[in-house]
Order: C-alpha cells, then sequence, then structure tokens
C-alpha cells in the first residue's frame, strides 16, 4: 500500500509538472513570433507577397507568397527569431511588368509578439493577437495624443460581428465593425483616456483590448520683437520657444565638464522638440546620425560666456529597426562635423554669411560662407543671415580640428553689409586632441545624458511624418520619456567662451544684451537650430543629390531669418507681447459615463497675475460643491449638459470656457446656445437667435431646445445676449 501511495504521488506529481509545462508553454506560444494581415480589396491583385528585412530576411525579392484565409484576408506567420522586421507588400512583379509595392520604401515596422494588419485604406494597425480568438481593435494607434476637444476613432472587429466599448471605465456600450465613437470629449487636457474593446467569438472567449489616447492643452506663451533685430520671420511656436517665460539666462560660474548639475530649466533660453530633425521627413533615412537639438542654456560670469544644449535622440522608439541610430554608437561626436553658436553682439555691423581673406600670395578673396568653400564655392550648402548676426563660434562636434575659430564681421562689404573675417579670426582650435587644449580659454566638453525632464516630440517617422506637422498641435506629440526615453541615450555639449575673445564684459551683457543661436550641421548645411529655423526643414523631404534615402537639407543653403534668443537684457525697442489669461479645464472622466457617476470638474489657469478664484456651471446652474480649482458633479438623469468654467485673477481679468458633456444614451449631443448646429457657441447664434425673433430667419427644430441660452421657456433677445456677454467674456 505504502508503494502504491508513492507510486500515485509521483504520478500525480508528474501530471503537475507536465500540465504547468503546458500552460507554460501555451501562455509562450501565445506571445512568440509574429503576424502580418493584407487588406488585397483595394489593390487587387492576382498574387500578394511579403518581404521581411531587418534582423532577419525572410526571402529574397519579393519575399514569401502569403495565403488568403476564410477572412478574406492574408496572412503570414514569422518565428521569434524576427525579432524586429521591416515588412513590404507586393504584387510579386518587376519593373516594367506592372510592379506594385507598399509601402514605396522602407517597410512597416513589425515586432516580436505583434499582430498586425495593413487594411485596405493603408493603415497599419495592430490586429488583435496569434491566436484563433476574436478581439476588437482601434484604427488610431494607442499613445495617439490629440489636442482638439475630441477626436473620432474608428472601431474594428476580428472575428466577431459585434464588440463593446467602454471609455474611462463607462458603462460598456455595443459596436460593430466601421463604428466611430468620440474620445477625448468633456475631459481636462493634458490628461489620459482609457478605451476598452472587449468581444467574443464563435469560441465563446472573451478578449480584451486596451487603448490609451493623451489629450494635450498647451499654453499660449508670452511673446517678444525687435524691429532692430533684422528678423523677418516670427519665433516659432507651439512646444519651441524663444527665451520661454522671458528667460534671459543667468550670472553663474560653470564647469565645462560635460555634466549638467550646474544648469537648470530656468537657465534654457531656446527651447526645441525632439524628432525633428530633417530624417524623419524621408522614407529611408532612419538609419543616418540624429542631429536633433532639444534645448539651449545661457549663462555668463566675470570671465566668460557659457552655453550648454541638449541634443535627442529618439530613434530606438520611432524606427527600432535602424540598428545604428538607435544605438549609442550614432554619438554626435563620431565624426568631425561643423557646429556654430552664431552671436550678435554689435548692432551696427549685420553678417550675411560671406567672408574675406588673404591667401599667401597676398591677394584677396571672398567665400560665400566662413566654412566648407573651395574657392568661392560652397561644397555642400551653408548658413546665411538675414537676422541679425555679427559673430561666429566655429567649432566641430569631436573637438578635432585645430581650425576652429571666433569669426567677426569687421569688413564691410560693398552693399553696407559686414563679411567674417578669416584673417582677424581668433583661433579657438585644439592644439592636441589627446590633451583637449583649446586656444585662447575655450573650452568645450561633451557627454550622453539629458537634463529635461521631459522630451516633448512627434511620434513617428519614415513617410509618416507630414512637413508642418511640427508646428501643428493636432500632431501626435509625445513625451518621449513616457515612451521609454533613456537619458543617457541623449548628448550634452557644453562650452565657455572668454567674454575677453567676444570684446564684452559681464556689464555689456546685462545691460546691453547680446542675441544667441546654435547651429547643427550635417558637413556644412544646417540641420537644427535653436531657436528652431523654418529653413532646417524647408527641403527636408526632397531627396539629396548624392544619395536619394537622405534628406537634400544636407546640402541646401539655409537663411536664418527668426529672432535670436536674448541674453542678459532685451533689446531697446523689445514689444513684449503678453500672453492672455487661459483656463485648461474639463472633467476627470470622458464624456458618456452613466446616471450616479461622480464626476470631477477642474480648471487649471495659466498667464494669470496673482490668485485666481474658480466657478463651475451645468446648464447654466453654479456648482456650489468647490473646492479652489474644482468642483463635483453627480448627473441624475440622461442627457446632453453644457459645462462652463469661469477663472478670474487679480487683475480683474475674466477668462470663461463652454464645452458638451453627454450622460447615458443620449444619441443627439446639443451644446447650450448652438442654434445654429455647427457644434460651437459664438455670435453667429447670437445673430441667428435676434433674426429667428423679428422673424427674419429659422432655427432648425432639432436646435430650438439649446437656443433658449437661460432656460426660462422660450427664445427671446435675453438668449442672444447672454450668449454675446457670454462669448464676450462679460
Amino acid at each position: 500500500m505504502k508503494h502504491m501511495k508513492r507510486y500515485v504521488s509521483v504520478l500525480l506529481t508528474l501530471a503537475i509538472m507536465l500540465s504547468c509545462t503546458l500552460i507554460t508553454m501555451g501562455s509562450v506560444s501565445a506571445a512568440e513570433g509574429s503576424r502580418a494581415y493584407f487588406d488585397n480589396s483595394k489593390y487587387n491583385w492576382a498574387q500578394v507577397y511579403v518581404y521581411a528585412y531587418g534582423t532577419k530576411e525572410n526571402a529574397k525579392w519579393p519575399g514569401q507568397l502569403m495565403e488568403k484565409g476564410a477572412d478574406g484576408l492574408y496572412s503570414i506567420d514569422f518565428p521569434a527569431t524576427y525579432k524586429s522586421e521591416n515588412v513590404i507588400f507586393n504584387n510579386g512583379l518587376e519593373k516594367g511588368e506592372g510592379k506594385e509595392q507598399f509601402p514605396e520604401n522602407s517597410g512597416l515596422s513589425l515586432k516580436t509578439g505583434e499582430c498586425k494588419l495593413l487594411t485596405a485604406d493603408s493603415q497599419w494597425v495592430d490586429y488583435g493577437k496569434m491566436d484563433d480568438h476574436a478581439y476588437g481593435f482601434s484604427y488610431t494607434p494607442s499613445g495617439t495624443a490629440f489636442s482638439k476637444d475630441y477626436i473620432e476613432v474608428k472601431l474594428g472587429l476580428k472575428g466577431s460581428k459585434t464588440g463593446s466599448y467602454s471609455i474611462d471605465g463607462s458603462a460598456k456600450k455595443t459596436y460593430a465593425n466601421g463604428d466611430t465613437i468620440r474620445v477625448g470629449e468633456g475631459k481636462i487636457g493634458n490628461s489620459t483616456i482609457k478605451l476598452t474593446l472587449t468581444t467574443k467569438g464563435s469560441d465563446a472567449v472573451e478578449t480584451t483590448q486596451e487603448y490609451t489616447f493623451k489629450k494635450t492643452f498647451t499654453s499660449t506663451k508670452t511673446t517678444f520683437s525687435a524691429k532692430s533685430d533684422g528678423h523677418t520671420t516670427d519665433a516659432e511656436g507651439g512646444y519651441y520657444g524663444t527665451n520661454p517665460n522671458m528667460q534671459l539666462g543667468k550670472y553663474k560660474t560653470i564647469t565645462v565638464d560635460g555634466k549638467t548639475d550646474d544648469w537648470d530649466s530656468s537657465m534654457i533660453i531656446a527651447q526645441g522638440v525632439a524628432n525633428d530633425d530633417p530624417r524623419v521627413y524621408m522614407p529611408s533615412s532612419m538609419h543616418e546620425q540624429p542631429w536633433d537639438a532639444y534645448a539651449l542654456y545661457g549663462a555668463w560670469d566675470d570671465d566668460n560666456l557659457y552655453f550648454m544644449w541638449e541634443m535627442a535622440n529618439t530613434t530606438y522608439i520611432v524606427s527600432p529597426s535602424d540598428n545604428f541610430a538607435a544605438s549609442n554608437e550614432a554619438r554626435p561626436w563620431r565624426n568631425s562635423i561643423p557646429m556654430y553658436l552664431a552671436l550678435s553682439i554689435d548692432p551696427d555691423k549685420q553678417a550675411t554669411g560671406k567672408a574675406v581673406g588673404t591667401d599667401k600670395s597676398g591677394a584677396t578673396y571672398t567665400n560665400p560662407f566662413v566654412w566648407g568653400c573651395d574657392g568661392g564655392t560652397a561644397k555642400d550648402g551653408g548658413t546665411s543671415f538675414t537676422t541679425h548676426i555679427d559673430t561666429l563660434v566655429a567649432m566641430d562636434s569631436n573637438n578635432s580640428n585645430g581650425g576652429a575659430s571666433i569669426f567677426k564681421a569687421d569688413t564691410k562689404d560693398t552693399d553696407g553689409t559686414y563679411m567674417f573675417n578669416y584673417d582677424t579670426r581668433i583661433p579657438i582650435g585644439v592644439r592636441s586632441f589627446q590633451a583637449q587644449d583649446n586656444q585662447n580659454g575655450f573650452k568645450i566638453k561633451y557627454a550622453n545624458g539629458t537634463k529635461s525632464d521631459s522630451i516633448i516630440g512627434v511620434n513617428g517617422a519614415k513617410g509618416s511624418r507630414k512637413l508642418g506637422d511640427n508646428l501643428d498641435p493636432n500632431s501626435n506629440w509625445v513625451d518621449f520619456k513616457d515612451l521609454g526615453y533613456k537619458s543617457e541615450y541623449g548628448y550634452i555639449y557644453e562650452v565657455a567662451i572668454p567674454l575677453k575673445t567676444l570684446g564684452i564684459d559681464r556689464n555689456y551683457i546685462e545691460t546691453k544684451g547680446i542675441g544667441a543661436m546654435q547651429i547643427l550641421t550635417y558637413g556644412t548645411s544646417g540641420m537644427d537650430t535653436l531657436p528652431h529655423d523654418p529653413s532646417m526643414l524647408d527641403n527636408a523631404n526632397v531627396e539629396y543629390s548624392y544619395d536619394p534615402s537622405t534628406s537634400h537639407e544636407k546640402e541646401d543653403i539655409d537663411n536664418i531669418t527668426v529672432p535670436l534668443a536674448r541674453m542678459g537684457a532685451l533689446l531697446s525697442d523689445t514689444v513684449v507681447n503678453e500672453a492672455p489669461l487661459e483656463i485648461n479645464c474639463g472633467a476627470d472622466k470622458n464624456s458618456g459615463q452613466g446616471v450616479g457617476t461622480a464626476i470631477t470638474l477642474q480648471s487649471e489657469a495659466y498667464n494669470n497675475k496673482g490668485n485666481v478664484s474658480y466657478e463651475f456651471y451645468v446648464n447654466n446652474e453654479k456648482l456650489t460643491n468647490t473646492t479652489t480649482n474644482t468642483a463635483k458633479w453627480t448627473p441624475s438623469k440622461d442627457g446632453s449638459y453644457s459645462l462652463k468654467f469661469v477663472a478670474k485673477d487679480s487683475n480683474g481679468k475674466t477668462v470663461e470656457k463652454t464645452m458638451l458633456y453627454t450622460v447615458g444614451e443620449a444619441s443627439s449631443e446639443k451644446l447650450l446656445g448652438d442654434a445654429n448646429g455647427d457644434g460651437k457657441v459664438d455670435v453667429k447664434d447670437a445673430t441667428l437667435i435676434q433674426k429667428y425673433v423679428v422673424l427674419m430667419a429659422d432655427i432648425a427644430p432639432e436646435n430650438l431646445s439649446v437656443a433658449d441660452y437661460n432656460k426660462d421657456g422660450k427664445i427671446d433677445v435675453k438668449d442672444a445676449s447672454a450668449i454675446q456677454k457670454s462669448v464676450l467674456n462679460l
């Protein structure tokens, strides 16, 4: 009996071990490998091939033949050894035979564990998982950011006819394949919205997919301008900033050691954005080193002018298959590449970029640009200036160029402008690379690192980016630190420039001020500047003449036209444009919550003077359950509600914002006061109501209820007057 018990015990142990092994194997197999689907309904190719390359190559071009499934989609599986690939779908034909492919250039990213679908309208979307269960999915990628009140999100289904969705924990609502929903409606900016999709297939297994979206808010910035600086293009706005918060640098002694501990955010004189270098606008150039300026800091003491700038490398996030650029091997000091600090010191001298010098025979010669010219001709583009610049601190990215110098525009040209002079240059280059013994007191150090707490930029690359998206508030803005940005993958440069080499002192900086811009190049043409100048991207999506896979920005001529950042003091003719009082406001949960849900309304003031008082209204009824800048509200019935937020600062300035919020299953969402039904409340609605009252115009029947703005049961001039006062913040 003892032997029998022992035998049974062993069998049970083996069975448990086998069961655990099978469970483990099952969970691993579901995540192993990757799968790609292709919707051929638009292309109608006779045969569909897929070519994969990256860490592995699945076959020589045109790749492998895909199989059509019962769902009408073509699919193929890749083993787990295919870690991170680029895939190109094609019809298997060659040029001259009717060759077609998508995408036209570099492939779509596919990583181990992913299941992706190329839809009929060429969207590359997550498509459930690598098993036979049904899944719901979103055509808008998880992580998408936006600044509008809401975005329309199209929902899809895999292996099921219906599914359900929930936003921010709301009650589940049913949807069919292709339905669209509003995400972000009524929610406060700078918050995350959670979308949950649930469905069941014929196997009765319920699956859940979660997506997150970011609703952003960016306040208007106080700006300044001075005609005497020569700028012809306004400073770029949005997430860019020239002297943000009117910061002019600080008096402080800096140890130039490649470390960031001497610097803080109050010393930022120019703010850039990440992932905005020219590479991202070309489909095949992400393999190159990034020259991506992110933030420029400034300081001075009695002896030196100090600068520190951060450079970002987001390649391993936006294009991880580009192994070189995504690694630390892409550091800028890998090569000797020209870098500049362009300064405006003497307002009476305006340089255009031209340089003059004397050759060995004593003859005078001129070059169109300081660096990269041969016999009076630019080899590969160059940089010129419309904005006032008179001094160039020219160095290189690994401090190995002994010819690095400070060039001053001290020779007058025939047109009255000034030329930089080779003969009066002040050498700052190294005599020995090993010793790093720079001349005339100049110091430079570089290292891996990041100072900024956030790395803000547009997520995407390789053909997904469009020129101008770096200035569009509705682009997919992200904080790359939320996506795993590694601080050690950023780059830091510190420099010290003795004031005597510039011909100024501390008093000059603090009373007159100077202008400053940092310029990164690739060879001789500009790739990025701080403050950011539009010329850095004007040819970003044009092919480079030597290599069509990369950008023409490496060889074009860039003319600087934006204002420089100021250090120490503003120019005497500076006009400051104060940012208005603004509020970021909304609910803590997305519109569509159920009756009885506890909702917190919140309002945050920007650009205010002194303390701020807040008021909250629901359908024009003031809420009393409030704290300083929040209010509690629990809706008691289904319907569409008008939420109004009011803020007033110590100077008496008032700002008001109104938005729509839906509770329950209300289908005809109407904003209170929106008499013309255009989705907003403005003077046009007041005018329509006035015309309606005197029988000069009609209001659509479905808008009559919201035209009664004061909710007194009738539509009259009182409603029009109340709308006008609301719009004018009266």
